[in-house]
C-alpha cells in the first residue's frame, strides 16, 4: 500500500519509548527542540535540535530523553520514486545528519506547508507529493561531509563493552547464543554483562537479540519467498514451531499471516 503520513509530536516532560520497534517502512525524523538519545540498528548517539535521521525499513531503534519537538514523515518504499528511494537510502547510511541554517529553514517551511495540508482538501494527496519530492531533492544536496562530522561529534559516550556485545549479536544473531555464551566470548559475569548492557540501552541482552531475530524474520517474510522453516532457521530459532509461537505473541500475527498481511499492502 502507497501512503505518506505526517506526524507531529512536541513533549513537555521527560519522554521515552517503551521498546525498541521496526516497521516496513522509511521514517524521516526531525528534531526541531530538544534532544534526543537515539538507538538506531546497532549504534548509540545523541540528537540535537536542527538534526535529522532516516530510519530504513526493518531497523530497530528507539528515543529517550527530555522535553522535545519533533517532526516525521513516514513513506511507504512504494510511494517513492528510483530517485526518492536512492536518497533515502543514501541519507540512511548516516546516523544524524546536521542540517545548515539555510537547508533547515528550507526543510522547516516545507514542513510547515505539509502540516497545513488537510488530507479533506482537494489535491492534498497530490500536493504532499510535490512538497515531498522537493523535500527530497534539498536532502539529496546537503554535503555529506558535514553529515560525517555531526556523526562523530554527537555519539553518546557508550562504553567500548556495549558496544562490542550489540556488534556481537548483530553478527551473529543466527547462532544459539545465549548468557553463558556471552560470560566466555567478553570474560566477564553474566551479572556483570548484565548489568551494564541494560543500563546503557534499557533493554536487557536476550530481548535484544529477540528483537534482532524478528526483525529479521519480518524482513525475510517481507522481501523474500523463502519458507517458513527456512526462515526460522536462518533467523536463528531453536525449531519452527518455537518462532511460529513467539513471532505471533510478539508480532500478533503467526509468520503466514503475517506475509500475506504484507503482501495485501504492496498490492
Amino acid at each position: 500500500m502507497s501512503f505518506i503520513e505526517f506526524d507531529k509530536s512536541e513533549k513537555n516532560i521527560e519522554w521515552s519509548m517503551n521498546k525498541l520497534h521496526s516497521h516496513t517502512h522509511y521514517e524521516i525524523y526531525f528534531l526541531l527542540k530538544g534532544t534526543r538519545n537515539f538507538f538506531l540498528s546497532n549504534a548509540l548517539f545523541t540528537l540535537e535540535s536542527g538534526t535529522l535521521v532516516v530510519i530504513p525499513p526493518f531497523a530497530m531503534h528507539k528515543t529517550e530523553g527530555g522535553p522535545f519537538e519533533r517532526i516525521n514523515i513516514n513513506v511507504s518504499p512504494e510511494f517513492l520514486d528510483p530517485f526518492e528511494k536512492k536518497t533515502l537510502d543514501d541519507l540512511s547510511q548516516n546516523l544524524c545528519i546536521k542540517l545548515n541554517d539555510k537547508n533547515l529553514k528550507e526543510v522547516k517551511d516545507i514542513l510547515k506547508e505539509m502540516d497545513s495540508l488537510s488530507d479533506m482538501q482537494k489535491h492534498s494527496q497530490n500536493v504532499k507529493k510535490i512538497l515531498f519530492g522537493y523535500l527530497i531533492f534539498i536532502l539529496s544536496k546537503i554535503d555529506k561531509r558535514n553529515t560525517a562530522k555531526s556523526n562523530a561529534t554527537t555519539l553518546k559516550n557508550t562504553s567500548p563493552l556495549v558496544l562490542k556485545i550489540i556488534n556481537y549479536l548483530n553478527n551473529n544473531y543466527d547462532k544459539d547464543i545465549n548468557l553463558k555464551t556471552l560470560e566466555k566470548e567478553f570474560f566477564l559475569s553474566k551479572m556483570s554483562l548484565c548489568k551494564q548492557f541494560n543500563r546503557e540501552t534499557n533493554c536487557t541482552i536476550m530481548n535484544y537479540l529477540l528483537n534482532i531475530r524478528l526483525n529479521k524474520a519480518q524482513f525475510y517474510l517481507t522481501k523474500t519467498k523463502k519458507s517458513v522453516a527456512v526462515i526460522s532457521e536462518l533467523c536463528g530459532f531453536g525449531s519452527q514451531n518455537y518462532f511460529g509461537l513467539i513471532f505471533k505473541q510478539k508480532v500478533g500475527l503467526s509468520p503466514i499471516n503475517y506475509r500475506k498481511h504484507q503482501q495485501n499492502k504492496s498490492v
